[in-house]
């Protein structure tokens, strides 16, 4: 056996896993993503195990599409849950950018509505459940998964109005749906919000439709050529 057969063997126990043909998918095509998995096979593992439904299994692969996205790139040395191990909730994915700049990145995925197309307002509420796991002192990468064709250039900020207006009794009704506690995280924690990326996967895991927001008022800034990579990478395959 070779090293992606070993890995597929012991994250997913075999090829009848549903996670096995995007793992064999970002490997075959990186040999630094590979590298990652390995590195991080354990956590994988772990995570695939607990997976108790085909959402958190999609939650799972969103995660580590982006980390490929990244991984891929020799520019960036990427770490699965690098908070974890102090306990509490922290963000996906530390990312070191040409071995100095670190920012962190933490997945989302918007899960089909069902009918309700509210998608700025299941954004905000993702923003606003998100929004406490990322860190100070380095720039925040907020990636969220959408459905295909949902992705759109005025989302992102229609998402965080909502957030930044009042809510509950005498409410804007353009914020109807966010929940207090959200727009208070969201509050205490925009100034960490360095970016959103929005995109689409197809079935192999790869970010389409990709769209990027920065906060010009953020305290860490993302790096501008982070922003052009995310930009740029997923259209070149």
């Amino acid at each position: 056996m070779g090293r992606l057969d070993d890995l597929v063997a012991l994250v997913c126990g075999g090829d009848d896993h549903p996670l096995a043909p995007a793992l064999r998918g970002w490997a075959e095509t990186s040999r630094p993503w590979l590298a990652f998995a390995e590195a991080h096979a354990a956590k994988i593992r772990k995570r695939a195990r607990l997976a108790s439904s085909v959402g958190e299994l999609h939650d799972l692969i969103a995660e580590l599409a982006v980390a490929a996205l990244f991984a891929r790139d020799r520019r960036f040395s990427v770490v699965y849950e690098p908070h974890r191990a102090s306990g509490g909730r922290g963000p996906d994915l530390g990312v070191t950018f040409r071995t100095h700049t670190l920012f962190h990145v933490e997945v989302a995925r918007l899960r089909p509505s069902g009918g309700d197309d509210r998608t700025a307002l299941r954004l905000a509420r993702v923003v606003g459940d998100k929004i406490g796991q990322l860190p100070p002192g380095a720039a925040n990468l907020l990636a969220v998964a959408l459905p295909p064709d949902t992705a759109g250039d005025d989302l992102i900020p229609a998402a965080l109005r909502m957030l930044g207006r009042p809510t509950g009794l005498g409410a804007d009704p353009a914020s109807a749906g966010v929940p207090p506690e959200d727009a208070r995280a969201y509050a205490r924690g925009r100034s960490r919000l360095s970016a959103a990326l929005l995109c689409s996967l197809t079935p192999t895991g790869r970010p389409v439709e990709v769209r990027l927001w920065l906060n010009p008022q953020v305290r860490h800034p993302l790096h501008p050529e982070v922003a052009r990579f995310l930009v740029q990478a997923p259209a070149q395959g």
